[in-house]
């Protein structure tokens, strides 16, 4: 008896092995100098062997948050991520922004996000807003300000899916 290989297994076999990416950090605080979260996500994925054409480091203005992504879009990214701004306070507009602009959403990513995070978090999981979803053909995930979850992100839940996904964009 021979076993045919799952629709998920046969679509990362098709699937790119690098994306162009683009990175931005949604803070009112941090510099350049001390966007650890931000540098995360360059130096993952880079090492990942994805190129990261553009990282960008923005105000919690919903103006500035929605022109860093769209410049990233049209500046050929297929993978956006963005870090800061997923939370609850009166700034955090993030999740708002992304939202607004997705066109057909990814759920399975916050909620595995969230059953990742209640591993080390417990409770406080469910305060995040980490979403993800399609926009004008590329995929943006919009993460917590937190080095941890984005870490957390893109080594369990990003690096090993992007191609898959972006195999499914191209379909």
């Amino acid at each position: 008896m021979t076993s045919d290989p799952s629709p998920a297994a046969a679509h990362r076999a098709r699937a790119p092995r690098s994306a162009v990416c683009w990175a931005v950090t949604i803070s009112d605080t941090k510099t350049e100098a001390d966007d650890r979260s931000g540098a995360l996500i360059h130096d993952a994925l880079a090492a990942a062997g994805h190129e990261v054409r553009g990282r960008r480091l923005v105000p919690d203005d919903p103006e500035r948050i929605r022109g860093a992504i769209l410049e990233g879009i049209d500046a050929g990214a297929q993978a956006v991520i963005t870090t800061g701004g997923t939370g609850l306070t009166a700034r955090d507009s993030t999740y708002e922004v992304v939202s607004a602009l997705i066109e057909r959403p990814i759920p399975g990513f916050g909620e595995l996000f969230r059953m990742l995070s209640w591993q080390e978090v417990r409770a406080a999981a469910m305060l995040s807003r980490a979403t993800a979803g399609v926009v004008r053909g590329a995929v943006v995930f919009a993460l917590p300000g937190s080095s941890k979850g984005v870490d957390l992100a893109l080594r369990e839940l990003i690096i090993p899916e992007l191609g898959h996904v972006l195999e499914q964009l191209a379909r």
